[in-house]
């Protein structure tokens, strides 16, 4: 888009001039604020068609887009009264061929009022492609500042914002406003409901309108909540007077009466003021519809076949500029014919701030065109429609594009407009892309992977379509393979990149992961030339394969694809990078490298993020930091904040394990663990039909599975959780808190002493180093467990790391405090104070069950060295102690008097208590 208006021009509405008092004059080609369009060849011209108003000195876009209207056109004042009223919405609706673009146009010409002008090009226009481009024309006018945030209007929509809501809040300062829509009821019933909520929320604006056929603004409902008014056809009719003044000087009575009688049509007046001067003429005229008329112009004129030729062949476009005129007909004078069209009454000159100015017939002309090149040149139809295909996909238009792509089955192309624009469709145009491929067989979408791909998405978007969506996915992946071998390095990224997103989010990571590599080496191995042929989709394809990576467990290689997606966002301004450093600092957190992930976040902080994507799935790795960051300080209710946020995508989003995670450790810090252990349930069980988790993802919810049932006191179910996990060091860990929890140190030492400390990530290191310190403590051995507790305490301060001391069960950490004391370490015994406080898993768990006898003899074991001198306090023989020694060594599972004793201590069994009832397990 070219750059905006001078700074002068940019006051905008917030100037808020007196506009009546005001000097008008019309933009023109040595205007001080022609905006220039150069097209591909070098062609340059001027923008014609917005009003400036001058006032003391300062100049201002008021309505901005309108059509140029020819001199010739009749004025009626009439109209432009209706539409200058109060009325929050008029719209003006009648047939084809009855002005209501002319009157409209007339009327914002002349208008003391500040505005755009936006016409609705296409069929069944839902919300966002409609606030997408009046967005553009807005921000292109200056209307609204270069700040606003419609900036950024198409990222937030494809993050799930809702775009009437960023338009309301980018138009609430923007003073009195009028935004004229132009065929409104190509817009989709739930587009329409939006336009009316925003002149329901904005009471300074106003919306006018034009339509062929009721619309929900005609509604008369509609005027117990909005002043509205409806001009309709039976006011544009033409009166006796309009009918005059377009015949010109010698219109005979009976040819005004027959136009009167006809309806008053201004299309079918013009037709024939400059048609037949005979009665007989005219009235044979009257006889015909539009069509037939045009048809007896063509023969009874000068019109020369050159000229029919000409109108026939460019009428497949909506919208014509020169450079596309020249390109559906082989003359190289398309602006005479359009200038010829123009006088004529065929059409109209428009202008857009973000497109140029380009020619549109008027409906009727166009139809009737059409319906002359299909008679007279059946075989040219298909390659001229497939020209302005051609050059929509080139110019803004990827929906006609593609849609003229499917109709006349040119899959080459079709695919080149997703490859360019898939971004566009699917945030803009998702349901009508998705009904636009309705018929087209399987077979044939398996040889298209890309639309397989933005398809797959589309269905992926709601939870219902799921099994659609995984059979696209699979017909992707299957035409990708297909044609990697075959493509040229974009398009080899680009089908390795629809590989790898399919087969992740279908749940198989292998071959998802080798095709995560050939993204990856493809992309760092193209040349610039194939880069800049990939377009914007360079760090999309680096946070796909990022993804892949991470899921398949391989945090660094993901880390070094979203590094390289940020930094080509950066060099290219693309905001798809910005996904790859919200990525970066949620691996970061879940690795439990918290400095960085701080940092990350801090950059994260300070970007201009499009609306929506930080609360949505492209920035959700940033809310999983920021849950992270805050859960490393037990602060549970800010990171249930964060979390929060991401609600609205849960039934979709494929990072829903990782935030089930998240979720489980903010109740757990609650102390609902209870509450943890049935969300937990509840979710895995709905989200079981997604059929797309990967081993990854599936066995980390396996391990906070085991978390919570510990944390309930269930160490025999945290351990069947664990059953089938990978061995690795996250396994070790996990089993060593069990055996902690149930007061068997040793075990924790035998699991831990194989490198479960210094293997894995960050998070697993300082997990099982807090354990390891622990249950030196819990034996006893207070040398070891102060060297173990200093290296423990200084590498999650390193690390900024709290959850590991947290998820210690308490009787550890509390014998870990007592032995630093006993060492003379109170300074660390206090450090463990916060996470002693916030611990989740109790300790002291056992399935044990003592009996009185075992128990007495147990309360012995610390104080009485030796056999003999247990039977005397409990006056019973030696040969009874041993037997009853021999059976608690067995139920607590060790072999030694040390090992039995460290059991004890955990259990609460110690000398001189006085517990009556022996020790058993907690809910199991």
């Amino acid at each position: 888009m070219s750059a905006g208006p001078p700074s002068s021009a940019q006051s905008g509405p917030c100037a808020e001039p007196t506009l009546s008092s005001a000097r008008r004059r019309t933009h023109g080609s040595d205007g001080d604020f022609t905006r220039d369009f150069t097209r591909s060849e070098d062609r340059v011209t001027s923008w014609v068609t917005p009003t400036l108003i001058e006032e003391d000195g300062e100049v201002v876009v008021a309505m901005w887009g309108v059509p140029r209207i020819s001199t010739t056109t009749v004025d009626r004042p009439r109209i432009r009264a209706r539409l200058d009223g109060p009325e929050a919405l008029v719209t003006v609706i009648g047939p084809a061929g009855y002005g209501k673009t002319v009157a409209v146009a007339q009327w914002a010409a002349e208008a003391d009022a500040v505005g755009v002008w936006a016409r609705v090009r296409d069929r069944d226009v839902d919300s966002a492609a409609f606030v997408q481009d009046l967005a553009d024309e807005l921000l292109a006018s200056g209307t609204v500042s270069a700040a606003s945030p419609l900036r950024h209007l198409g990222e937030a929509v494809m993050a799930g914002a809702d775009p009437w809501e960023v338009l309301c809040r980018a138009l609430r300062d923007a003073g009195d406003l009028v935004i004229v829509v132009d065929d409104v009821d190509r817009l989709t019933d739930s587009a329409v409901d939006g336009l009316i909520r925003l002149a329901e929320d904005l009471p300074r604006l106003r919306v006018r309108a034009t339509a062929r056929r009721r619309t929900r603004l005609t509604e008369p409902g509609l005027g117990l909540v909005l002043d509205t008014a409806v001009v309709t056809t039976d006011e544009l009719a033409l009166t006796d007077d309009e009918a005059r003044a377009i015949l010109g000087p010698g219109a005979d009575r009976s040819t005004v009466e027959r136009i009167l009688e006809w309806g008053g049509s201004p299309l079918i007046a013009r037709a024939l003021a400059s048609g037949s001067t005979t009665a007989e003429g005219r009235q044979q005229a009257a006889d015909h519809a539009f069509s037939s008329l045009l048809d007896d112009r063509i023969r009874a004129e000068d019109w020369d076949p050159e000229l029919v030729d000409f109108l026939a062949r460019t009428s497949v476009a909506d919208a014509l500029t020169l450079e596309l005129a020249t390109a559906l007909s082989p003359r190289t004078d398309a602006e005479r014919m359009l200038a010829r069209a123009e006088e004529e009454g065929l059409g109209l000159w428009t202008g857009s701030p973000s497109r140029g100015e380009q020619f549109r017939y008027s409906p009727p002309a166009r139809e009737a065109f059409a319906q002359l090149l299909l008679e007279r040149q059946r075989s040219a139809v298909r390659p001229l429609n497939l020209i302005a295909a051609g050059w929509e996909a080139t110019h803004g238009q990827p929906f006609s594009a593609l849609e003229r792509a499917v109709r006349f089955s040119d899959w080459a192309l079709a695919t080149s407009v997703v490859r360019e624009s898939w971004h566009v469709l699917l945030r803009n145009h998702g349901l009508q892309v998705r009904d636009l491929f309705t018929t087209v067989p399987l077979l044939t979408l398996r040889r298209l992977p890309l639309i397989a791909m933005i398809l797959a998405l589309i269905y992926n978007a709601r939870r219902s379509h799921r099994l659609r969506a995984l059979e696209l996915f699979a017909l992707a992946n299957y035409g990708a393979s297909r044609q990697s071998s075959t493509a040229q390095p974009a398009d080899r990224a680009l089908l390795a990149g629809v590989q790898t997103a399919a087969l992740r989010v279908s749940g198989r990571i292998r071959p998802a992961l080798a095709a995560a590599e050939r993204t990856y080496d493809t992309l760092v191995s193209m040349s610039d030339e194939d880069r800049d042929r990939l377009g914007p989709n360079e760090p999309t394809l680096y946070n796909q394969a990022g993804t892949t990576f991470f899921y398949g467990g391989r945090s660094e290689s993901a880390l070094d694809s979203f590094a390289r997606s940020t930094a080509v966002g950066d060099a290219k301004g693309l905001t798809a990078g910005m996904i790859g450093l919200a990525m970066t600092a949620g691996v970061h957190a879940v690795s439990g490298d918290m400095p960085e992930a701080a940092s990350t976040v801090a950059e994260a902080d300070i970007r201009d993020w499009p609306e929506g994507w930080l609360t949505g799935y492209s920035g959700s790795f940033y809310r999983v930091a920021r849950a992270f960051l805050a859960l490393e300080s037990f602060d549970a209710a800010e990171a249930d904040r964060h979390l929060r946020t991401l609600d609205p995508h849960r039934e979709t989003i494929e990072h829903w394990p990782l935030l089930t995670h998240l979720d489980t450790l903010v109740l757990l810090l609650g102390g609902r663990p209870e509450e943890a252990l049935l969300r937990l349930e509840s979710t895995i069980r709905t989200q079981r039909r997604r059929q797309g988790s990967s081993p990854f993802t599936s066995e980390r919810l396996q391990h906070t599975v085991a978390l919570a049932h510990l944390a309930a006191g269930d160490a025999v179910a945290a351990e069947r959780a664990l059953a089938g996990t990978s061995e690795d060091a996250r396994l070790a860990v996990s089993h060593a808190r069990i055996s902690l929890a149930r007061g068997m140190p040793d075990d924790v030492l035998r699991r831990l002493q194989d490198g479960g400390s210094t293997s894995g990530s960050s998070r697993s290191r300082g997990e099982a180093l807090a354990l390891t310190a622990a249950a030196l403590a819990v034996v006893g051995d207070d040398r070891a467990a102060l060297t173990a507790g200093r290296a423990t305490l200084a590498f999650l301060g390193e690390r900024g790391l709290g959850l590991p001391l947290a998820l210690v069960p308490r009787s550890a950490l509390e014998a870990l405090e007592k032995s630093l004391r006993r060492s003379g370490s109170p300074e660390l015994a206090e450090a463990l104070g916060p996470a002693k406080e916030h611990a989740v898993v109790a300790g002291g768990l056992t399935s044990i069950r003592l009996t009185p006898r075992e128990l007495e003899v147990a309360r012995r074991l610390p104080t009485h060295p030796t056999l003999g001198a247990i039977a005397d306090d409990l006056s019973v023989s030696p040969n009874t102690v041993k037997t009853q020694l021999r059976s608690l060594y067995k139920k607590l599972d060790v072999t030694s008097r040390p090992e039995a004793l460290a059991r004890l201590a955990v259990l609460g069994v110690t000398a001189g208590q006085g517990r009556s009832d022996p020790p058993t397990h907690d809910r199991g």
